[in-house]
This record gives structure tokens, sequence and C-alpha cells, in this order.
């Protein structure tokens, strides 16, 4: 008999929990506007490409009954969240500094959790935090939306 490393289940969890935010943030902002949903959707398929792959990776040593229900169930959770983020953008569409809230929410521990957890760990190279990469991502940030603010007022006025 083959002996297997156990399943990953806290890593399953992880994804599952990452799928439903990333879908939930997606939702939200194709209610919010066409542009910025069709962002969100492509940077989010990118990312969720990534983390399927290394998940199914993870899996591969996995009896089947396990391994691709669990590597089906994180597409669920992503479209699910997506769903829920919609109805949740639809709720609010009559309130819109709650609308604008909330998407500025998501968009902010987005960003909070590239700097403080991705970014930090996949350049871990002891307990030195590495804070000029927080200041960068934040200053790139500024100016995508400083230069996107100057192509958009440089059109002719309607």
């Amino acid at each position: 008999e083959v002996i297997r490393p156990p399943f990953p289940w806290l890593f399953a969890f992880c994804v599952y929990v990452d799928s439903m935010m990333d879908g939930l943030l997606v939702g939200l902002a194709l209610v919010t506007g066409n542009s910025a949903g069709v962002f969100m959707a492509s940077a989010m398929a990118v990312e969720m490409g990534f983390l399927g792959l290394t998940f199914a990776a993870a899996c591969t040593s996995q009896p089947l009954h396990l391994a691709v229900p669990a590597v089906v169930a994180g597409p669920f959770f992503l479209v699910c969240g997506s769903a829920l983020g919609g109805l949740v953008a639809n709720s609010l569409a009559a309130n819109e500094p709650a609308l604008v809230g909330c998407t500025a929410f998501g968009v902010a521990a987005l960003l909070y959790m590239v700097c403080e957890e991705l970014l930090v760990s996949a350049h871990e190279e002891g307990d030195n935090h590495v804070w000029w990469v927080d200041i960068q991502v934040f200053v790139g940030f500024l100016l995508a939306m400083l230069m996107d603010k100057l192509i958009s007022g440089s059109g002719p006025a309607s």
C-alpha cells in the first residue's frame, strides 16, 4: 500500500476563504463600474489560476475522491463570492456612500494582504520587516490612480 501525506485541509480552507473574498470583491467591482469589474476579474483570474495550479499540485498525491472535489470547490467558492458581492452591491446601489465604502474596504484589504502577507513572505530572509516594499506598492497604486485621473480628465468635455 502507498503511504500518502495527509490531506492539506488547512491549505484547502485558505484557498476557499481567499476564493470567496476575491469573488466578493469582483462582484462589488462589477456592479460599481464596468471597467473596474473587468479589471478586477482579469487580475483575479491570473491570481486564482496560479493559486489553483499550486493547490492542485498539493493534491496530486491524494486519492481522486478527495482531490477532485477539493480542487473544484475553489472556483465554486469564487462564483458564490461573486454572486454575494453582486447582491450586496445591488442592495447598496441606492446608498452610494455605503457602496463606495464597501468597495474601498475590499480594495484596501486586498492591498494590505498583498503588502503585509504575500510580499513579505515571498522575500522572507528572517524576521526583518521590509518596510520599503509597502511604500512601493502604495506609491504604485497612487500613481495608477493619478494617471487614470489625468488621462480621463484630458479628453474632450462632454
